[in-house]
């Protein structure tokens, strides 16, 4: 999946991840995007190809730029 064919969201969230020093909690993105926990967490679940999950559980769950993106 080309980061340009993404969606506005997933792009919005990419950028905020980028922007929070490529480790980021999903409530951190939230509040950067100004969404809600649950859709950013989604968004972020959809992203698989850019970042990954490193555990943790509803906002608090810690999310990585894969090396590379």
């Amino acid at each position: 999946m080309p980061e340009r064919k993404l969606k506005k969201h997933q792009k919005e969230a990419l950028s905020a991840v980028r922007e929070l020093g490529g480790n980021a909690t999903t409530r951190q993105i939230a509040e950067k995007v100004n969404r809600s926990v649950n859709g950013v967490s989604q968004t972020l679940g959809a992203l698989w190809l850019f970042v990954h999950c490193l555990g943790g559980k509803g906002g608090e769950a810690k999310w990585k730029l894969w090396e590379g993106v």
